[in-house]
């Protein structure tokens, strides 16, 4: 009898040990997969060769050639008023009086030209901010959607992390390919 309690409290302190140790490795499995990182670079690569951030760089690049068309007429009009302003003053003027109305035209022409090619640089600079900021945009929602699928709660950049972690890389690109859906769901 005394021998069987002894067993049953040997089998019952076992059954505990292993409960007790399969809590901690749980725990600590879980501590271990806390966070996550995606390789930037490799998604925006990716991504960009995308048929639906093609479609936004189709878009972006109409809206910015229709820009410089506008503002290709802007500046002819701009040149033909100038022009006539310049022979108006010309008129009765002395050779040398011509001449430096020429020159001062010319600097105006010069100006008029640097303001324009500014105004197109700005133009496109602020269109393909947005193409990016688009791009940046989609890619944490979808490293969202897979962190929220996956239970993780930080990831990060793949520099950022020395060792350790879960790479959601590949799982990010193929909700960002498949419009947001995970592919295994």
């Amino acid at each position: 009898m005394k021998n069987r309690k002894l067993v049953i409290l040997i089998v019952l302190a076992l059954f505990l040990i292993l409960v007790s140790i399969s809590i901690y490795l749980k725990q600590t499995a879980t501590l271990q997969c806390q966070y996550a990182y995606i390789n930037t670079n490799k998604l925006v690569q990716t991504y960009k060769q995308s048929v639906e951030f093609q479609q936004l760089y189709q878009k972006t690049e109409k809206e910015f050639q229709e820009f410089g068309r506008s503002l290709q007429e802007q500046t002819k009009k701009a040149v033909s008023a100038l022009e006539k302003e310049k022979e108006k003053q010309k008129q009765g003027k002395s050779a040398a009086e011509k001449r430096l109305l020429d020159e001062e035209y010319e600097k105006k022409l010069q100006n008029l030209y640097g303001e324009k090619q500014v105004e197109l640089n700005n133009k496109k600079t602020k269109l393909y901010a947005r193409l990016e900021q688009n791009l940046l945009v989609k890619i944490k929602e979808a490293t969202a959607k897979v962190a929220q699928e996956e239970e993780v709660p930080l990831v990060v950049e793949e520099g950022a992390i020395y060792y350790g972690g879960i790479d959601l890389t590949e799982q990010v690109l193929t909700v960002l390919k498949n419009g947001g859906v995970q592919g295994n769901e």
